[in-house]
This record gives C-alpha cells, sequence and structure tokens, in this order.
C-alpha cells in the first residue's frame, strides 16, 4: 500500500498508512547551516570592513548567492568597495578556518528524532563531502542517531538522484512505499524523494513560498508538526 500524505486545508495532515521508516536530511534540517555559513562569513570579512552596515550588507550579498564556499567572497567584496585582491585571500583562509564554526542542532531536532525512533526506524540521507558529513555527525553527536547515514561524497551519487534514496532504502530493509523524506530543499530533497517513490515532506522553517517544481506531500515548519503527519502525538 502507499503512504499518502496531504494537507488538506482545515483537516489535520497525516500520512496513511503511517511510514514504517523515516529519513531526514541533515544541513538546513536536523541542523542550522545556514546560521553557521552567515557566521562564518561575517567573521571572513570582518576585518576588511570599517562600518558595521557596509560589512551586513556585503554578508547579506555573499550568502544570498547559489554558490557557497568562498569562491564568489572576491565578487562581492569588489562589489562592495573592498579591492584589495589580499583582502579575499584573507576572507578565504578566515571562512575554512573552521568549516563547523557555529553549527548547531536545532532544539527540535533530538527530541523529535528520539520521539520518531521508539516506534519506527529512522535514516539520514545528506549531500556533501564524506570527511566533512561526517565530521559534523559526530560534532553534533548524531553518529549513534543515524548510524547508517548515506553520504553522497561516500556512495557517488547525490540528491534528487532516487538512486541515493534506494541505497537508503536498501539499508533499512524497507520499501518506498514505507518511507518517507523530510528535507529543506525543493531542488534535491523534494524531486529525489518523488522520483524514488517516498512520501515528501518538506521543512520550511523561513516560510518561504514554494518554488515551483515538484511539489511535496507535506509542507511543515518545525520538526514537531512532523509527529502528527505520522500518527504520533506532539508532545503537550
Amino acid at each position: 500500500m502507499t503512504t499518502t500524505c496531504s494537507i488538506p486545508r482545515g483537516v489535520q495532515y497525516r500520512c496513511v498508512p503511517p511510514p514504517t521508516l523515516v529519513l531526514f536530511d541533515l544541513d538546513d534540517t536536523i541542523c542550522d547551516y545556514s546560521r553557521a555559513r552567515l557566521l562564518r562569513t561575517r567573521f571572513a570579512f570582518e576585518p576588511h570592513f570599517a562600518d558595521a552596515d557596509g560589512l551586513e550588507r556585503a554578508v547579506s550579498a555573499a550568502v544570498a548567492s547559489a554558490v557557497h564556499g568562498s569562491e564568489h567572497f572576491a565578487e562581492v567584496l569588489v562589489a562592495h568597495g573592498v579591492t584589495d585582491a589580499a583582502a579575499a585571500l584573507d576572507a578565504h583562509a578566515r571562512y575554512i578556518e573552521d568549516r563547523y564554526f557555529g553549527l548547531q542542532l536545532y532544539a527540535d531536532a533530538l527530541a523529535v528524532v528520539a520521539e520518531i525512533a521508539r516506534t519506527r526506524l529512522v535514516g539520514m540521507i545528506t549531500n556533501g563531502p564524506a570527511e566533512i558529513q561526517r565530521h559534523k555527525l559526530e560534532l553534533l553527536k548524531l553518529t549513534r542517531v543515524f548510524p547508517d547515514a548515506v553520504i553522497s561524497g561516500e556512495v557517488g551519487v547525490w540528491k534528487p538522484d532516487p538512486v541515493i534514496f534506494d541505497l537508503a532504502l536498501q539499508r533499512a530493509g524497507v520499501a518506498a512505499s514505507d518511507a518517507i523524506y523530510v528535507g529543506d530543499s525543493p531542488e534535491h530533497d523534494v524531486p529525489g524523494a518523488r522520483a524514488a517513490g517516498l512520501g515528501a515532506v518538506w521543512i520550511n522553517r523561513a516560510g518561504v513560498a514554494w518554488p515551483g517544481g515538484s511539489v511535496p506531500d507535506v509542507e511543515i515548519r518545525v520538526l514537531y508538526e512532523l509527529l502528527p503527519v505520522i500518527g504520533l502525538e506532539q508532545p503537550a
């Protein structure tokens, strides 16, 4: 039987039947990567701006870019009046000084996952280099929570390729029709889960409009909202 999720207006949303396996994304789903990226970028740019407003404008422009890492720093700095080539090199060095600077779990993450794990299987699929993502799991004390996390850099397949979802299903011994995937990315998480035959839950913490493309089965704002989706009670 296929797991079907929906959020009819005015009706309590749910998955029928409840999934056997709940798979999670890592960055911006379980941990606040966006905040960490903002803090790292501000740390990288701080020495090169005399005024706070100029600094914040440059930081905002850098993190708004679709380009992650620091390859775009030189362009952003020049656009905000910092033309010294040495500044971009220094900003890059500061940015990679601590790749995990400011990285934290969302406050609801561990409690929700633990509640689900009492009666369901849980797992993880995350895009990223193997060494970096493994270190994140260790730093955030998630290795016991997600011992079989599927990391794209280890398996050579990246979301939204449905193959990486198939790998996670194989490790858990669960059919796609009995699983859902929870992630924040309209480009990688939702279409990948849908293509692999899983229910797709979009966690939209920022409350932004859906950008288009393959639509999620369910939209939630915080992880606690996932519990009634899969037939569990939210804590009082």
